[in-house]
């Protein structure tokens, strides 16, 4: 530190000892009128005056150069802004030049290329028309398949899902339901014959819920409409187009082709679940989804704005568009069979009451657990914990909740379209007369009231004022929830 300061004091000595010798004081003396005065100029005063000085004269200088030099400035500076303009001009000229060759070239194909798209776009239309019309077909009986998934997450405390039975397998036939009158039967593996084929297993688009499609339908369809709308004509590129467009035209008459396969196999699948009640058959049903208007003879509303056929010329395989036309037809009839199938079957009591449960007795004929006397049983008994919940088998009006004599603490729920269920032997009732329960609702809990021989819930299916067997439902039901661990 020393040292630095000792530095310091040499230089601050220097500068002094220079501004003593060049800038000491002076005086300018004045005479006047034989008086004489004079004006002390200080070193400093010496100094601002020198700076003064000096900046005017830089000034001076630098105005009078470019002055003088002005002109060859300006004459600099416009000529490379000339040489700049000309390139520039001459590159778009080169630009325009190569856009119109190209743009002629494109004119001429996208000619063609629209033409030959005209047909793929109005098919393509048609067959989106097709999808959206049933997009919310099923959405009940989703609804319901949700909820029942649900109730056995809250029970088990895991992601356990539902699957929903009758998955149309495309590699095997025996897995689906080949006639109304015959039961279906699972594959070996339990996993196929499922209609719900996943989040995107199934034609989304077109409200079949798991339609089956797998793979090439949904393809095809995003094929078709990523493909004409973002595919652009190229120079040179003929062939590549043909091959394109045949292309889309296979991919769309494949959608049809799997969408009426899958409608057909489902309708199949959904009318032999139906029978399997052994009650009722689908149109009978389906006949009572409206019963005012099919009472009256009234024909079903309907209406929706007109979705003309597609018109044109045809691609590769000319006269074909009567074909396609015609199919078109069969799809669209299939899928509103497919919807009020699917509505029919969530107004059936198929679900289990109980999560977990074994029959302890069976309906129909058996010996009285009392008097041990040959009897008829109208129900089915099933043996669970004391307390267990019991859900409601579908959505309903309540109509009875209280005790009743031999039942114990009883729920009657009215369905509609001719349905009743019976909750008999609770322990609690969670319901009440006039109330809207929903399917999966918690109406009460298990118990042994009434004329019980321990905790078990007595549940009856009842049809047009006839007790029916509710096994038959529920053995229907496992094709339509099973749950998966």
């Amino acid at each position: 530190m020393r040292g630095v300061h000792h530095n310091g004091s040499d230089f601050g000595n220097s500068v002094r000892k220079f501004l003593r010798h060049h800038y000491v004081e002076r005086q300018i003396y004045l005479r006047s009128h034989g008086q004489v005065q004079f004006i002390s100029l200080s070193p400093f005063t010496q100094a601002v005056f020198l700076f003064i000085g000096f900046v005017f004269f830089s000034w001076i200088a630098f105005s009078s150069v470019n002055v003088v030099f002005k002109q060859q400035i300006i004459a600099s500076k416009e000529q490379r802004y000339v040489k700049m303009q000309g390139a520039y001009e001459e590159r778009l000229a080169q630009l325009q030049s190569a856009y119109d060759e190209l743009n002629g070239q494109l004119v001429i194909s996208q000619e063609r290329f629209l033409a030959s798209t005209r047909e793929l776009e109005n098919k393509h239309r048609q067959l989106t028309a097709l999808m959206g019309q049933r997009q919310s077909a099923s959405s009940e009986l989703d609804t319901m398949r949700q909820r029942y998934a649900a109730t056995l997450r809250n029970a088990d405390g895991n992601a356990q899902g539902n699957t929903i039975l009758m998955s149309v397998d495309q590699d095997s036939e025996s897995a689906n339901v080949a006639q109304t009158t015959t039961r279906p039967q699972r594959a070996a593996d339990g996993g196929t014959f499922v209609i719900d084929g996943g989040e995107n297993g199934g034609i989304d688009i077109a409200g079949l819920t798991g339609g089956g499609l797998t793979g090439a339908g949904l393809a095809g369809a995003d094929l078709a409409g990523a493909e004409l709308a973002g595919a652009a004509p190229q120079p040179g590129t003929t062939s590549q187009i043909d091959t394109r467009l045949n292309k889309l035209d296979r991919a769309q008459q494949g959608l049809i082709n799997s969408v009426e396969e899958t409608t057909d196999r489902r309708i199949r699948e959904l009318t032999s679940i139906i029978g399997m009640t052994d009650v009722v058959d689908a149109k009978t049903i389906m006949a009572r989804r409206h019963p005012q208007a099919r009472a009256s003879g009234a024909p079903d509303a309907e209406g929706g704005p007109f979705l003309g056929l597609a018109e044109g010329e045809t691609l590769a395989g000319a006269g074909e568009e009567s074909t396609f036309t015609k199919q078109l037809f069969r799809v669209s009839q299939n899928l509103n069979t497919m919807a009020n199938l699917e509505k029919s079957i969530a107004k059936i009591p198929l679900a289990e009451p109980l999560l977990s449960y074994h029959e302890s007795s069976g309906f129909g004929a058996r010996r009285d657990p009392f008097n041990g006397r040959m009897a008829f049983h109208a129900g089915e008994d099933m043996a669970t914990e004391w307390g267990s919940s019991v859900y409601a088998t579908t959505a309903g009006t309540v109509t009875y909740a209280d005790w009743k004599g031999a039942y114990g603490r009883l729920i009657e729920i009215d369905i509609g379209n001719g349905f009743r269920t019976r909750y008999g032997h609770l322990s609690a009732i969670n319901v009440k007369v006039g109330q809207k329960i929903a399917f999966r609702d918690v109406i009460g809990r298990v118990g042994s009231t009434g004329r019980s021989s321990g905790p078990h819930l007595h549940y009856e299916v009842w049809f047009d004022g006839i007790v029916r067997d509710p096994s038959k439902f529920i053995e229907a039901g496992h094709y339509v929830f099973a749950k998966q661990g």
